[in-house]
């Protein structure tokens, strides 16, 4: 596995708790939209005060798989509110207020893309691509789901081809070893859930560190393809 890329433990509603058990993330997002029990940015402080790590805020749309139950105005104060706790916000990429929050978050932008029932096609995903360039994401997340072994082999294609640190997620059961895979072909970030799955076909932390360990090969490094993530 690539050196360079890293893992995310994702952080649900017990967040707090969760926290304790990241040890072995190089990461930590923290999904805003589903925390029920508390006000999120107490839960995001107590989050920072608890680790080191670089933390990732997300308030995730309910287009693209979230639980957010305000308006999109309140979602995108919560996180600009939220980006003063972390190292990273991700914004989706079909947000209706995206450019006003990208140019009021005054942290690194994770511009992000869900397909929760199929593949883009080579267009679309070409297209989808290089309007996340536009938005001078730190990052661009494209987390697709593949319907053939044939799309697997597209993502991997598209990873080796990126030109800017670029995280591509293979959704559901037939793409879920490329979860643990697709670090090796550049993918700069890979998620894991601590307690609870909080997308299709993602893998626990533990396996993903656990697949980390097996599959080490000592892939040289590639510069510009990967990013660094931020101290906090």
């Amino acid at each position: 596995m690539n050196q360079r890329s890293r893992i995310v433990a994702v952080l649900g509603k017990d967040a707090e708790k969760e926290v304790l058990a990241a040890s072995e993330a190089d990461m930590i997002e923290l999904r805003l939209d589903l925390i029920t029990g508390g006000d999120p940015l107490q839960i995001i402080k107590a989050v920072r005060n608890a680790t080191a790590k670089p933390i990732i805020a997300t308030a995730r749309l309910k287009a693209e798989g979230g639980m957010f139950q305000g308006s999109e105005r309140e979602r995108i104060d919560l996180l600009i509110k939220a980006a003063y706790y972390a190292d990273y916000v991700d914004v989706e990429l079909l947000a209706d207020q995206r450019d006003n929050a990208i140019g009021r978050i005054k942290k690194p932008v994770i511009v992000s893309y869900h397909d929760f029932h199929g593949m883009p096609s080579e267009k679309e995903l070409t297209g989808i691509y290089e309007e996340m360039k536009k938005t001078k994401a730190a990052i661009a997340k494209i987390a697709v789901t593949p319907k053939s072994l044939q799309d697997n082999l597209r993502i991997m294609q598209f990873l080796l081809e990126a030109d800017m640190p670029l995280c591509m997620i293979a959704m559901g059961r037939l793409g879920r070893h490329l979860r643990a895979v697709a670090p090796l072909y550049g993918s700069a970030l890979t998620y894991g859930f601590i307690t609870k799955s909080t997308a299709p076909g993602q893998m626990s932390l533990a396996e993903l560190c656990l697949a980390r360990k097996l599959l080490d090969c000592g892939i040289s490094q590639q510069p510009g393809r990967i990013a660094h993530p931020r101290k906090p």
